[in-house]
């Protein structure tokens, strides 16, 4: 299979915040690598010329400096390459994040297995944004915030891994993604797992029935999109006894999330940090 491989050159005193740019528009990775003492290659991978040509556009008019290049790849088998460089991602003391070809009950140590299958969709547990939103799962669950018998929504659901993990915790709920690569590996990883009370939907918000109300909702998705759909998220929060979750925040970005969330009558949410991202979390 032929891919389309977008190189971009920054400074290197500029990485952080080119990751943060990046996160905002790639849902499935990319590598980085020192490629010289001053500056950063940043490898992007596409299927479609169009969207390679879109990011390049895109970096040109924010990024003026940045170097971008766009060639052909011939792709090896992507699950092979993938077990090159998975390592296992422990949550707490309750999840352990796995490939498939670890599954013997010594591989996640005693803790509850998420298996993922690799497929070019955003969550695996290695990046901050879905890790912090794992950890507030186990800690709202730690808290009694969230029984076995509560209902969820994961809201830009990627791999599945957020739904997964409160399926595994005994909760039934809905998976929503836009993506249709997404929505497909939801469903693999969900039978790989053998999970079968999620609900898997391609869309978002605007499909769910009017009134239908979630004990919990996970959002691991940016803070423009968070900031926007404040009001019809919220109206599908169970009021009072219902947890929020809020991730894919940069720090800077934080306070116009909560203050969206403020304003719409809820209290002063705790927050996880990891690196450059937070995730914002309310509970009863």
């Amino acid at each position: 299979m032929k891919l389309l491989r977008v190189e971009i050159l920054v400074a290197a005193e500029q990485e952080d915040l080119f990751v943060g740019y990046l996160a905002q528009r790639i849902s499935w990775g990319w590598e980085v690598e020192a490629a010289e003492a001053s500056r950063t290659r940043f490898v992007i991978y596409f299927e479609k010329d169009a969207d390679a040509q879109d990011l390049v556009k895109a970096v040109r008019g924010q990024w003026p400096e940045a170097d971008c290049s766009v060639s052909t790849f011939e792709d090896r088998d992507w699950s092979e390459s993938w077990k090159e460089f998975f390592v296992p991602v422990r949550i707490r003391d309750t999840f352990m994040v796995l490939p498939p070809w670890l599954n013997s009950e010594t591989d996640a140590g005693g803790l509850i297995p998420l298996y993922i299958e690799p497929k070019m969709a955003f969550g695996t547990g290695h990046h901050a944004t879905t890790a912090l939103c794992l950890q507030a799962v186990a800690m709202l669950r730690e808290e009694q915030a969230v029984s076995e018998s509560a209902t969820f929504l994961d809201l830009g659901t990627g791999s599945g891994i957020l739904a997964l993990a409160c399926a595994k915790l005994g909760m039934t709920g809905t998976a929503l993604d836009i993506d249709p690569i997404a929505v497909d590996n939801a469903r693999e990883n969900f039978a790989l797992n053998a999970v079968e009370n999620v609900t898997v939907r391609r869309g978002a918000l605007d499909i769910l029935e009017q009134g239908r109300r979630f004990d919990l909702i996970l959002a691991n998705i940016l803070s423009g999109p968070l900031v926007h759909m404040a009001t019809d998220l919220v109206s599908h929060l169970q009021q009072p006894g219902g947890s929020l979750v809020l991730s894919g925040i940069l720090r800077d970005q934080s306070p116009r999330v909560e203050a969206a969330y403020l304003a719409l009558g809820l209290p002063t949410p705790r927050k996880l940090v990891q690196g450059e991202w937070v995730a914002l979390i309310w509970s009863s």
